[in-house]
This record gives C-alpha cells, structure tokens and sequence, in this order.
C-alpha cells in the first residue's frame, strides 16, 4: 500500500473515530430542553401525589424546564407503571415508583411489566405501616381492635391499596391472631381516606405520613416496626410488623445511563434542600439519599422478597 494510502486510510480513521465521540458524547448534549412528565400512578392526595408535588418545583428549577405531573390510576399503581413501561426512553417520562407496591402489582403475568427493569433514578423516603381509625371509633386502642376482631371474627373491615395492602395487613393480622374482612381501594389512599372519614369501613391499612397529615381526623392504633413516630406521639409500635413503604422516581427501561445521572443529581439537590428534606422528615417519612445503582438495588431486594 502506497504513503499516500496509508495516509488516506488514517484520516479516514480519524474523521470516524472524531464522529463516533461527538455522536455519543451528544446523547444528553442540551437534554433536558423540553418540558418533562412526570406520571403518578395514585389518585391526587396519596402519598405519591405528595411526593411529586414536593419534588416538582425543585426539579424544574434543577433542569430548567417545566415538570408537568399527570395521573394513570388503577390496579393498584399497575396502570400508571404500565404506562411509564410503554413510554419513550429518552428521558423526558418519568414516573413515582412505590416499593413493594410495583414488585406486588408486577406479579401478575397481565400487567405487562417487570419492576426489575426500569430504569431507576433514586429513592427519597419510607414510611413505616400504619393501622388507622376515624376519630370517634369504637376502637380507642389497639386493644379493643384486638378483642373486637376476636369476639366477631370477620366482622371488622379494613381498606387498603389494592393486593398490597392485603398482603401488609395480612402480615399484621398473623401477628395479632386476627381475622377480619379486607376491602381493597384502586386508585391509592386518596381514594381511601373518605372512606374512613365517612366511616365506610372500620380501619385502614397505610403508612405513618398519612397518620401524621391525617392526624386531627384519624387516629393509628399501631406502626410497624420498633422506632417511634415523633409526630405520632404515644401510639405503640410492633416490632414483628416489618411494614414498609418506600418512594422513589424511575424512568422507562433502557433510558441512557447519563440522562438517568442527569435526573439523579437533580433529583438529589432537590432533596437535600432544606425546606423539601424538613417537610419528609415532619411528614413521618425517613429521608433517603440514593445513586441509580442504589435504588435499582434496593427494588432487586424487594423482587426477592415480594417476588414470589
């Protein structure tokens, strides 16, 4: 081959190897430089509503664009995930993710969904199981719920968020050797709340924010685990209760790593801010902090554990 050959050949080589790093240094290259959805799969009012609209000006502030929050309801968070699978994976769609919620829903073969492989961008804050009543019940304790269960077995009825409240409460109930008639609410606890307060059922399966925001008009009978609800005051924790509910923010499958590391360092400095990391921890929440790799490790553990 002549000089002139080799020399031919090597620009070439250069000019393609000078595309190929402009072409993939250029996949986030002015992203994001359009308005960003966010999907919550609840009805306005739960838990995951709060979230968002926590989170929301801080990340439009972050990315410098707007952040506009719309709701998929239905099968117990199923409808809002399914749509968030079906989105396009370029960073503009995210969505709520509610752990061990998306891992109980991902089980059944319809949902078309597997919660192992969304792309995930960080967990923000748990909250430990709550077992609620409207004020003006009967149940003054979660002693009286306990001899009440066993005079009248079946007889008490208390809501929950779609398969995983039944399985939460279920949990609780083999603890306190009770049986009772589980009535499950679509739509999340939103939809769940009017139905204590109107006294519909007799108790609710959640977690301790919603006992801390509902607290003049509901009352906890118990949370999950052995660490107090400073907000909660006095009510009794069981420590065999390993209740837990845990959010976060995802993005479709197969969304590029570095548009996820984009949304992560937004999704952190709006977090550790001071008014949003005050307003999780009074709201009976534990503030997370998390990378992508944490929070995709974190759901693996809930797929092992709720998996099956």
């Amino acid at each position: 081959m002549t000089q002139h050959n080799y020399l031919r050949k090597g620009i070439l080589g250069a000019v393609a190897g000078a595309f190929v790093a402009i072409t993939a240094g250029s996949v986030s290259a002015g992203y994001p430089d359009k308005p960003i959805t966010f999907i919550v799969p609840y009805s306005p009012g739960g838990g995951s509503d709060q979230q968002a609209r926590r989170l929301q000006p801080g990340l439009e502030k972050a990315l410098g664009v707007k952040v506009r929050i719309i709701y998929k309801t239905g099968g117990g968070g199923a409808v809002g995930f399914g749509e968030l699978w079906r989105s396009k994976n370029d960073g503009y769609t995210i969505s709520n993710v509610v752990v061990p919620n998306i891992v109980i829903a991902g089980k059944k073969a319809s949902v078309g969904f597997k919660a192992g492989k969304f792309s995930y961008i960080g967990m923000t804050e748990r909250a430990v199981g709550a077992l609620m009543v409207p004020k003006g019940s009967k149940f003054k304790t979660l002693k009286d719920f306990i001899a009440e269960a066993k005079a009248n077995p079946g007889k008490i009825t208390v809501a929950g968020v779609g398969s995983t409240g039944k399985v939460n409460m279920a949990a609780l109930g083999s603890i306190l050797n009770i049986k009772y008639t589980y009535v499950p609410v679509s739509g999340g606890v939103g939809k769940m709340i009017p139905m204590l307060l109107g006294k519909h059922v007799d108790a609710g399966m959640t977690a301790s924010n919603h006992a801390v925001k509902h607290r003049a008009k509901l009352n906890a009978l118990v949370v999950a685990g052995s660490k107090k609800i400073p907000a909660l005051g006095n009510v009794p924790n069981e420590p065999k209760w390993e209740y837990m509910t845990t959010w976060g923010v995802m993005a479709p499958p197969g969304t590029p790593a570095d548009r996820v590391k984009i949304l992560n360092a937004a999704l952190l400095k709006t977090t550790r801010a001071p008014s949003v990391a005050n307003a999780i921890s009074k709201g009976g929440y534990e503030n997370l902090y998390q990378t992508p790799a944490e929070a995709a490790a974190y759901v693996g553990a809930a797929v092992k554990k709720f998996g099956n």
